[in-house]
């Protein structure tokens, strides 16, 4: 909402900025974007470089991926160092959620030693960072600010705007690598997925809707993985993407197993031939043994043939 008069916009987050306060927010996470992205590329033996290796995904490493993956240096203050040569100030930095002060009272860098990845609006503005630090475990590393929230960003839907816009269908995962897996499989298929990485987060109604407008496809497919309360957590995607999504489907991986670690042992094409035998997501239920899929319900509903 904009009051045309004091020409202040209050964000989603109930924070009042100005037009210029909001522009100058998303320019420092854009010039953040490209200095993580710029480190990374510079890496040579860091854990980020084995990390990307390790699950098939050095792709994002050349110049050309779509994937503009980057890497926050450990060093204390790198970023705001940067960003300061470029005229951002303290103020700046903080409220965009890139600076903390340390116990001495010293501007540092709020991400550090993490792969970064971009989180966009749904206006494809640059508005935070989803990070994987040492541990592997992706989740959102910039905090409510007032051009952020992490239930009102998306991860990969800006970076396979083509994909998608191609008609190609979002393949909602847990894990970025697992992402990046489905959109090399979706590339070598002729542009038929794009996976879109929930980070850890869970998918909020928001997010369906963003990722809808993204979409030209009126499928979409939720991958079950990992623990069950993991597989019940992303089954309850159903009701929030049926409101956007004529076809809701699912395909549920044995225990253990990632799309990421499936490309690699089998190639992409696995990774596509597994897509395809996506099913109904409300024909999957819960069992001792983790999702498995009602045999009598395998159909879609009457109507048109499901498709791709």
């Amino acid at each position: 909402m904009v009051d045309a008069a004091s020409e202040v916009v209050v964000s989603s987050q109930g924070f009042g900025l100005s037009i210029d306060e909001r522009r100058r927010l998303l320019a420092a996470n854009a010039a953040a974007a490209q200095f993580f992205r710029r480190e990374l590329l510079r890496a040579t033996t860091e854990w980020p470089l084995e990390y990307l290796k390790a699950h098939g995904a050095e792709s994002v490493l050349s110049t050309e991926s779509p994937w503009r993956v980057g890497y926050a240096p450990q060093a204390a203050s790198n970023l705001v160092d940067h960003l300061q040569q470029q005229g951002f100030g303290h103020g700046t930095m903080a409220r965009a959620g890139l600076l903390d002060w340390s116990e001495h009272g010293d501007a540092v860098d709020r991400h550090r030693d993490k792969l970064m990845l971009v989180a966009h609006d749904r206006r494809s503005s640059v508005v935070g960072f989803v990070g994987i630090g040492p541990d592997g475990v992706a989740r959102s590393a910039t905090t409510v600010t007032p051009v952020h929230r992490p239930a009102n960003v998306l991860v990969g839907a800006v970076e396979q705007r083509g994909l998608l816009a191609g008609g190609a269908v979002p393949v909602i995962v847990d894990e970025p690598v697992d992402a990046i897996a489905v959109s090399r499989a979706g590339v070598q298929a002729g542009g038929q997925w794009a996976g879109i990485p929930v980070c850890s987060g869970g998918l909020s109604t928001a997010q369906a809707n963003m990722l809808r407008q993204f979409s030209t496809s009126d499928k979409v497919v939720v991958v079950l993985a990992g623990s069950e309360a993991e597989r019940n957590q992303s089954a309850g995607y159903l009701l929030d993407l049926a409101f956007f999504f004529d076809k809701v489907r699912a395909v549920a991986l044995p225990p253990g197993e990632s799309l990421a670690g499936l490309a690699q042992e089998s190639g992409a094409n696995r990774v596509h031939d597994l897509l395809l035998t996506s099913r109904p997501l409300m024909t999957y239920r819960a069992s001792g043994r983790g999702f498995v899929a009602l045999r009598s319900a395998d159909l879609d509903p009457p109507g048109p043939g499901p498709g791709l």
